[in-house]
């Protein structure tokens, strides 16, 4: 289900065009209107907890514009689609700052504004596709997956180790590490070490008697009785590359 953050000050507008997303979309959306930038940036900065697949802006707006809004959500890390509307066609240059995907000029065609939202469901089943998103104290970052080397369970939080050899640490868990590791879990090149560990099968370099040794030279031990069916997936791994 896309999340949707929908953002224009006119009351008349946001009617309208949340009429026609909730008329392509029927019932698999999740769409959060606000009125105005401020609300926005708040909810996307302090909550860390909404990050959105597709942000849908007004231009001219009070106090802060959808074009400063756009910069300030790509400076905080934000890679979704942003798609601007607008009732003059003087902002378009500015929009390309921001990497827009769209830029619309009201009164919207219900046809533009449905072929914008279909290239943004392929722009974003991409991004899933290769990234992850964390909620950080610090916010939310999106980092990926290729360069994950393993995750482990850290002070009731999840470490990802990255191959840059940074780290980034998730906020506290409220849920067991395997279930926060889920996402990753389904795909063929994670597997779990322990209860505490998920290890990207890509960066193993040698699978011992009693312990992996990734390609940065780390070692961690093996679990009793599971060495087998980690070095098989490994194996399987690198045969179906």
């Amino acid at each position: 289900m896309l999340k949707i953050a929908l953002c224009d000050d006119d009351v008349d507008q946001i009617d309208k065009i949340k009429e026609y997303i909730l008329e392509y979309f029927k019932t698999d959306v999740n769409l959060t209107v606000f009125t105005n930038s401020q609300m926005l940036l708040d909810r996307v900065e302090w909550s860390g907890k909404e990050l959105f697949d597709l942000y849908i802006l007004d231009v001219i707006m009070p106090e802060l514009s959808g074009i400063e809004l756009g910069l300030q959500l790509r400076g905080m890390d934000v890679c979704a689609p942003i798609i601007y509307l607008t009732s003059s066609k003087d902002y378009a240059v500015e929009s390309y700052s921001v990497h827009a995907l769209h830029y619309l000029v009201k009164p919207v065609e219900k046809e533009k504004l449905f072929s914008a939202i279909k290239q943004a469901e392929i722009l974003t089943a991409r991004l899933k596709a290769h990234s992850i998103t964390v909620n950080t104290s610090d916010g939310t970052v999106v980092i990926n997956i290729s360069d994950i080397l393993y995750a482990e369970l850290y002070e009731r939080s999840v470490r990802y180790n990255l191959i840059n050899e940074t780290v980034v640490d998730s906020q506290k868990l409220r849920i067991s590490f395997q279930k926060a590791v889920g996402e990753l879990l389904e795909r063929d090149n994670f597997i779990m070490l322990g209860s505490s560990f998920l290890i990207n099968l890509h960066y193993i370099k040698k699978v011992g008697k009693k312990e992996l040794i990734l390609t940065n030279e780390k070692s961690l031990a093996i679990p009793k009785g599971a060495r087998n069916d980690i070095l098989n997936k490994w194996m399987d791994y690198w045969m179906e590359e």
